[in-house]
């Protein structure tokens, strides 16, 4: 009888061991781990705006070789989808899938590709885009990789009048100026269009005794004398409506500096700090760059004016000049 139980028991306990071995239970996770992957961006800057155009860098490394991607971009709640050579949108249209053959990593387990010319749309203006790569390898582990990119407010464009002739007093060349658009004007056309509440003039030109080649303010008293002088019925304060009250400072920039000014943030800070109480900017020459600010009326617009010449010492001739103004709305 005990020798029974004995052979039983061994029998019973090798059976629990072929089927403790062969237990379709069993945890097949295979061993490794999900695909490590980064995201950053080619070129990295301080500062990105609406209209930058940059390089997505997408670095992996994985337990197995890789078989497909994914990237989604969202901004404030949107889905963006990419396009693109190795780009296609996926399915439900809320992310882009990444076709691995197009980068030449397909089946790799460590690498390095870059998505080309994503352009920050302008809806992104102070927001911030988040990007999300995901990779998936043979063994269906899934890994991502996440990259916010803070960006800013675009920058106002302005507004650059090139050769712009202006006569003086004595002179026929029209020698009044509308800031915003870089027409001229006539002094009888300036007169008719400063009108009882409103100018559209906001400086002039002329050539003083004293004062030399001088850009002057329509309600500046030089201005008004040296018309009157020459004719008493051309008096300014007499005849304009309305005299705008510009204000302008000769700054310390060359002419190179005033060339490379192209952002409105650019121009704000070279003309911001020089304007003062000044209703004219006199004894001009070839290569002055004046600062000034329109009435308040006229929007305070900020802008430079150089002197690209000079061909006056009598109060008969012409000065041309270049104007950058903000840009109005």
């Amino acid at each position: 009888m005990m020798k029974f139980l004995k052979n039983g028991l061994l029998f019973a306990v090798a059976s629990l061991f072929i089927f403790t071995a062969c237990d379709p239970a069993e945890d097949e996770t295979p061993v490794g781990s999900a695909p490590n992957v980064t995201v950053s961006v080619e070129d990295e800057q301080d500062e990105y705006l609406p209209g930058d155009v940059i390089n997505l860098v997408v670095d992996f490394s994985a337990d197995a070789a890789v078989v497909g991607g994914v990237i989604d971009i969202e901004l404030d709640g949107l889905t963006i989808t990419l396009e693109g050579d190795g780009l296609s949108p996926n399915a439900d249209e809320t992310s882009t899938i990444i076709d691995l053959n197009a980068f030449n990593v397909a089946s790799e387990t460590e690498g390095s590709f870059t998505i080309p010319g994503f352009q920050i749309p302008e809806e992104a203006a102070n927001l911030t885009l988040n990007f999300t790569v995901a990779m998936e390898d043979g063994e269906e582990r899934t890994g991502e990789g996440t990259l916010a990119v803070e960006v800013g407010e675009a920058d106002e464009p302005i507004s650059t009048y090139s050769a712009i002739l202006l006569g003086a007093q004595g002179n026929t060349n029209p020698g009044f100026v509308n800031a915003l658009s870089g027409e001229t004007f006539t002094y009888g056309e300036a007169r008719d269009a400063s009108g009882i509440d409103n100018s559209t003039i906001d400086f002039a030109y002329y050539y003083g005794n004293s004062n030399n080649n001088t850009i002057a303010a329509i309600d500046d008293a030089g201005l008004n004398a040296v018309y009157e002088a020459t004719n008493p019925d051309l008096s300014i304060e007499d005849n304009f409506g309305t005299r705008n009250s510009t204000r302008f400072l000769i700054t310390d920039l060359s002419p190179e500096d005033f060339d490379n000014i192209e952002t409105n943030s650019e121009l704000v800070s070279n003309a911001e700090s020089e304007v003062t109480t000044n209703s004219s900017a006199t004894q001009l020459s070839e290569g002055s760059v004046i600062a000034f600010k329109l009435d308040e009326d006229r929007g305070s617009y900020l802008g430079l004016i150089k002197v690209v010449s000079i061909d006056d010492t009598n109060g008969n001739g012409t000065i041309t000049i270049e104007v950058k103004v903000q840009e109005s709305e």
